[in-house]
């Protein structure tokens, strides 16, 4: 594979970390009070987030502009905004406006839950829409975007099995997110909750090296 495309790696374990009683989050951008120059926004990708709720615990978050993605990794994730609550579930990714207050619950009594937090300054969606994620065609990066200007894919692959993604703009950049397993992208190494930014491509290539390896893709505007 071709190395020489510009690129920033985000290793997992020098993501930043808060932990209390209710909730765990890594965060692989700068967020809250974890602040770091060397971990700024992606184009137009803000914040994304490895997140544990504690049974029956729930968090808060405001926003003023742009898109909230939730990708449930282990259980349902409940979700309130405007006062409607809501779930999404393993399997989906739920897109989110993200003005106004949303807040997040782990509905179980005895179980932890796991989910990606991301944050885009797109907007995408006015209402929260739900969309499934069929990993059931292994091998594949299967697009849960919605029409505008951020793709989404995710695949769940065998070992040495291959993908390309083609970009749809020259000027976008590519944000992959390993979830479990390990990948080789674009010549780099990628280990489970690494991620890596790429720019100035024109497509991805990317192969697995484990079993069972689960990668998410995230094609967005480079911003002004």
């Amino acid at each position: 594979m071709i190395n020489n495309t510009p690129a920033r790696i985000y290793k997992a374990a020098q993501r930043g970390l808060f932990e209390n009683n209710n909730q765990r989050w890594e965060a692989t951008f700068s967020f809250e009070q974890y602040q770091d120059t060397d971990r700024l926004p992606f184009g137009t990708l803000k914040v994304v987030n490895d997140e544990t709720l504690a049974p029956g615990k729930s968090i808060t978050r405001q926003n003023n502009t742009g898109t909230v993605l939730l990708i449930p990794l282990v259980g349902a994730l409940e979700y309130t905004r405007n006062g409607k609550i809501d779930y999404t579930e393993t399997n989906e990714a739920t897109w989110l406006p993200a003005q106004g207050e949303i807040t997040l619950r782990n509905p179980y009594e005895n179980e932890l839950i796991n989910f990606l937090y991301i944050l885009f300054d797109d907007k995408i969606v006015n209402e929260p829409t739900t969309i499934s994620i069929n990993l059931e065609e292994r091998s594949k990066l299967t697009p849960f975007s919605l029409p505008g200007v951020v793709k989404a894919k995710m695949g769940l692959f065998n070992g040495r099995a291959e993908a390309i993604h083609k970009l749809s703009a020259t000027n976008n950049g590519v944000f992959i997110f390993i979830i479990s397993g390990a990948f080789e992208v674009q010549g780099r190494l990628l280990e489970a909750r690494d991620g890596l930014a790429l720019w100035q491509l024109e497509e991805a290539e990317m192969e697995a090296l484990s079993e069972n390896a689960l990668v998410l893709l995230l094609e967005l505007p480079m911003g002004s």
